[in-house]
């Protein structure tokens, strides 16, 4: 999501002055910004406000910043920031093991990088606050339902309530599994027919080695971290306008193209590779600090023609068939970890907007020889 200007709190704990005066120059214009010279006026300052990032100066007289994050009230739901030199680092990543920080930056800091930073923590925050709204609105909707149903009401306006609230669900959950074209097919025809278009990118991103990383981790804590993963994925490919296909496992796949054609279909899907290869960078930083393994990813990318259409009477899935996804997936198994690898088609489309290494004629499983490029940098 872009973060919108002046619309989330940001705080900012410092028991210097000229610090606390920069911070508020620097980046006013993005956020509303609450200061705060020492940890009890911080927390009057939480008592007061919403605030979604909370920045705090380690080294403070009374009180350190992770003492007056330990302090905050376990019910308020933000991300928690600590600003250190590395003298505290032992302090500061006992505090991220135990989940009180999110991050750490060290000082001085730079206004670029914090703002980043800052803007990934709200996005964070929000899409768990989002997540936990929508949980307690789904457990608050199938509640009623079951209700309505063990009474078995017989008031016919009672009913109609009921359907209209169904079909209002029925209709969002569509929308969140169905490109919305399709979607609106199946409710006025009933069915959705499969289509042919001749020129989609499709992306394949698989993580290394994850058999083996799973059996280091419990159940949750591997579904959690599979969670922040795929929901980075999906933010990365809704800013470049991708069509989510599925998940298997640990393999993510979507395309660009469909349900409607678009020229720009492979460079937009090689700038979503590139945005995912760097998300699991700082993903792996902060896997590292906190004794977690590092998740490493290869991601294959080839563009042409496929069929696509939605399979199944009741629980509808969009789907993708063809050599073209093949071949794709061949361009994730011969990739790299941290490279995005692309076939020769897909190098045509977008040679004048990014460098590339030629591998050269590698073989892939069933397929021969192929030409296959690393994206480099854009040009």
């Amino acid at each position: 999501m872009e973060v919108a200007k002046n619309v989330y709190n940001v705080l900012y704990v410092d028991d210097e002055e000229n610090n606390l005066n920069s911070f508020r120059a620097a980046l006013r214009r993005s956020y509303n910004v609450f200061t705060a010279i020492s940890g009890e006026d911080g927390m009057e300052v939480l008592k007061e406000n919403d605030i979604h990032v909370i920045i705090t100066d380690q080294r403070m007289p009374q009180m350190t910043g992770v003492q007056f994050l330990q302090h905050i009230p376990g019910d308020q739901d933000n991300i928690r920031i600590i600003l250190t030199g590395f003298s505290d680092m032992e302090s500061i990543i006992d505090a991220i093991n135990t989940g009180q920080v999110y991050r750490y930056i060290t000082k001085p800091w730079d206004k670029d990088e914090l703002k980043i930073t800052i803007d990934n923590a709200i996005e964070t925050v929000m899409l768990r606050r989002n997540n936990k709204e929508l949980i307690l609105e789904l457990q608050e909707h199938n509640e009623q339902l079951e209700e309505k149903v063990r009474q078995r009401t017989k008031e016919i306006e009672k009913q109609k309530e009921i359907i209209e609230s169904a079909k209002a669900q029925s209709d969002s959950l569509l929308l969140n599994i169905l490109p919305e074209e399709i979607a609106e097919e199946l409710k006025q025809f009933g069915k959705s027919y499969a289509r042919k278009h001749d020129q989609v990118s499709v992306l394949f991103a698989d993580i290394k080695g994850f058999t083996s990383i799973a059996e280091t981790l419990s159940p949750v804590k591997l579904l959690t971290q599979l969670d922040e993963v795929f929901g980075a994925f999906d933010n990365i490919i809704a800013k470049y306008g991708l069509e989510k296909i599925k998940t298997i496992g640990d393999a993510y796949m979507c395309a660009s193209g469909l349900p409607k054609a678009n020229d720009e279909n492979a460079l937009n899907t090689v700038k979503a590779g590139l945005d995912m290869q760097q998300f699991m960078i700082g993903f792996g930083q902060a896997n590292k600090i906190q004794n977690l393994p590092v998740f490493e990813l290869r991601i294959g990318i080839h563009t042409g023609p496929l069929v696509a259409g939605v399979v199944g009477l009741k629980k509808f899935v969009y789907d993708i068939w063809g050599d073209t996804v093949n071949i794709a997936a061949r361009m994730e198994q011969q990739s790299e970890v941290g490279r995005v690898n692309i076939s020769g088609a897909t190098y045509e489309l977008i040679k004048d907007h990014f460098k590339c290494t030629y591998r050269g004629k590698v073989k892939a499983k069933s397929k021969g020889e192929l030409d296959m490029y690393f994206i480099d940098e854009p040009i």
